[in-house]
């Protein structure tokens, strides 16, 4: 990997491990005979925590895997962790450290933590509030961070089940909004993930330009998430990953290619921060696409990196 590119590095996340290091041996071999730098693990899927408190033996065992094998690793915090349950706070603050705990035993630079979500009414009535309260958290995790030697990556959500039924919104469903946060943040161990996908379906929701979030988000992003999707919000009814792929909505994960996306504008419109690393987010029986997408990411990053960087 070359730090000095806009993109270092290309990869992917595993796929449904269910705690079962096996599987994660077998799964980042493969990604690794592909050609890949990167691997992201979901923390919550590695069972290698409890209670909010590393195993050693699970995570000493973990630690050596990724040692043995040449891809960076990165961690995807557990998506529940939400900075602006004040209710619940401790919860997400406990879980949140202990994911930079992971990350640092690890070796992994980079945790990605989902932006927070909010009751509509309560949003309506103080988003300042819930945006300030959400940059004190994540400055006090951003300095656990930095002794860590990890950085944390907050990354935009999509328009979800809860989003669609009303249940919740956030401020991230626009990518200019999150690098509004990550600006009034201003907190050198934390940076911007944007995920592409997401924000299209954001795009989608709230009749938003995706190409013009992806260039608000650039000067902020210091690691990526790829698939493709329509941008065509879910129904309730439709409710399953694949299902979402087959129909055209929602959160697809759908594999790279396949036309949904305009993936020149949008490697166009995303100068990122130098030694951002890109990690395709496919699922069920879209992995068995992972080898194409790939060699569609590497021509993204490829694109990107013809950005000069200021000396």
């Amino acid at each position: 990997m070359d730090s000095m590119k806009r993109i270092a590095g290309i990869g992917a996340s595993l796929g449904a491990v269910n705690g079962d290091l096996d599987r994660v041996r077998e799964q980042a071999d493969a990604l690794a005979a592909l050609g890949a730098d990167v691997m992201e693990l979901y923390a919550s899927s590695l069972g290698v925590v409890a209670n909010a408190r590393l195993l050693p033996a699970r995570t000493t065992e973990l630690r050596a895997l990724c040692q043995e094998r040449p891809l960076v690793p990165t961690l995807h915090a557990p998506i529940p962790i939400d900075f602006m349950d004040s209710d619940n706070i401790a919860l997400h603050r406990s879980a949140a450290r202990v994911s930079v705990d992971l990350a640092a035993e690890i070796g992994a630079p980079i945790v990605v933590i989902h932006a927070g979500r909010a009751d509509p009414a309560d949003w309506a009535s103080d988003p300042d509030g819930l945006l300030s309260f959400e940059r004190e958290e994540l400055f006090a995790l951003g300095d656990h961070a930095a002794q860590c030697g990890v950085r944390i990556a907050l990354e935009n959500i999509s328009p979800n089940l809860a989003v669609i039924g009303g249940r919740a919104t956030s401020y991230s469903l626009d990518p200019a909004a999150l690098a509004r946060q990550l600006g009034a943040l201003d907190h050198p161990a934390v940076t911007g993930c944007l995920d592409y996908s997401h924000a299209k379906q954001g795009a989608g929701l709230l009749g938003l330009d995706p190409v013009a979030g992806a260039a608000a988000m650039a000067p902020f992003t210091g690691h990526i998430h790829i698939s493709e999707a329509s941008g065509m919000p879910t129904i309730p009814s439709i409710t399953s990953q694949p299902d979402w792929m087959y129909f055209g909505v929602g959160d697809m994960h759908a594999p790279l290619g396949i036309g949904c996306m305009d993936l020149t504008a949008l490697a166009d419109a995303s100068p990122v921060l130098p030694g951002t690393l890109a990690v395709l987010e496919l699922q069920g029986h879209a992995r068995a696409m992972l080898a194409d997408s790939l060699r569609h990411l590497r021509a993204f990053a490829d694109r990107v990196n013809a950005h000069p960087i200021a000396a």
